[in-house]
């Protein structure tokens, strides 16, 4: 297990400390709880960057803290991918971030063009696919991102939340999944939980199918509308439901009867998983255009096995249609 050690004379460790320090703690807790219902042990990759800037596996000495742990295959759990990244350093030249985005810096600005611009972020994320298609895919992210020292207003903002996505729809698991989360957010403000479960089913939306990914949760980008504090002290309690959310329900589930046409349905919905991540998710976007993080950490993301067949509708009044139906018409849960 890694630890961040904090100075014991320092009044108040930073921010920048602190949510690093949660994350991680999650990022070993949710490791630790998959390993323990799984039987396997996930496999780690430490990550550096060699002299020409690209990321090649090793340890870092030089501010970042960079390792992915996996598991394919295992008793329980087809794929996981966990990962966890706190860094300080410098976006590429010409490229900052507003409002949430990847932006270019203005060319007229030669100092900017020149220089890459300061940031600290950290973050853990969280894909768990299952073997048995009765369980589940869930997805997990929690992140903190900060421009130069982060005492100018927005240049720092939290990000993150957690959802579940259902191969055959159990309504007493979705139930469950949002109601933990809601009592997360209603122990900070009572207007997070129904704001950000609707940010929710419109950011985890495939448009060219008209249809959301999976039964929701919860989603937040670009969060700084409160007092630093207060938002941290949310992220904290945030992070620390994912547990108690999603676990209960692959205990319920994992060992269920399944078909191989239950499998056959799985691997198509995991094709549309596989299809927002590659052209709806701006979280892989950013990973991808900026380089602050591996394109390995960044695509494991992706399901396993996925299949895509022509026409592929279920048939009428099927489990997999009641599925669908719920998809396309979004519910309140709790």
């Amino acid at each position: 297990m890694v630890q961040i050690l904090e100075n014991p004379t320092a009044k108040q460790p930073s921010i920048s400390t602190r949510i690093e320090k949660i994350l991680l703690d999650m990022f070993e807790n949710v490791c630790q709880t998959v390993e323990e219902i799984d039987g396997n042990k996930l496999h780690e990759k430490r990550w550096t960057r060699d002299e020409k800037g690209q990321w090649i596996e090793g340890e870092d000495n030089n501010g970042i803290l960079y390792f992915d742990r996996a598991l394919r295959n295992g008793n329980v759990f087809e794929k996981v991918g966990i990962n966890y990244i706190s860094m300080r350093g410098e976006l590429p030249p010409g490229l900052t971030f507003q409002g949430g985005d990847v932006v270019m810096t203005d060319p007229k600005n030669g100092a900017a063009s020149e220089k890459g611009t300061p940031f600290f972020s950290t973050s853990t994320s969280v894909i768990i696919n299952a073997l048995n298609p009765m369980v589940p895919t869930a997805h997990v992210n929690y992140r903190y991102f900060q421009i130069g020292d982060g005492t100018q207003p927005g240049s720092w903002w939290f990000g993150g939340g957690g959802d579940l996505t259902p191969i055959y729809l159990f309504e007493e698991d979705a139930v469950h999944f949002h109601q933990v989360h809601k009592e997360a957010c209603d122990k900070h403000n009572p207007e997070f939980y129904p704001r950000f479960k609707k940010s929710c089913d419109e950011y985890f939306y495939l448009p060219h199918r008209g249809e959301c990914r999976g039964v929701g949760g919860l989603f937040f980008d670009n969060l700084q509308s409160d007092n630093i504090e207060t938002l941290f002290s949310f992220v904290k309690t945030c992070s620390e439901a994912f547990i108690p959310a999603y676990i209960p329900i692959v205990k319920k589930r994992k060992d269920m009867e399944f078909t191989e046409q239950n499998k056959y349905w799985q691997h198509l919905r995991r094709g549309r998983y596989a299809e927002f991540i590659l052209l709806n998710d701006r979280g892989v976007r950013f990973g991808l255009t900026t380089g602050i993080v591996s394109a390995q950490s960044v695509l494991n993301c992706m399901p396993g096995e996925a299949f895509w067949n022509y026409n592929d509708q279920p048939t009428s009044d099927s489990p997999e249609a009641m599925l669908l139906d719920v998809l396309k018409n979004p519910r309140e849960w709790v």
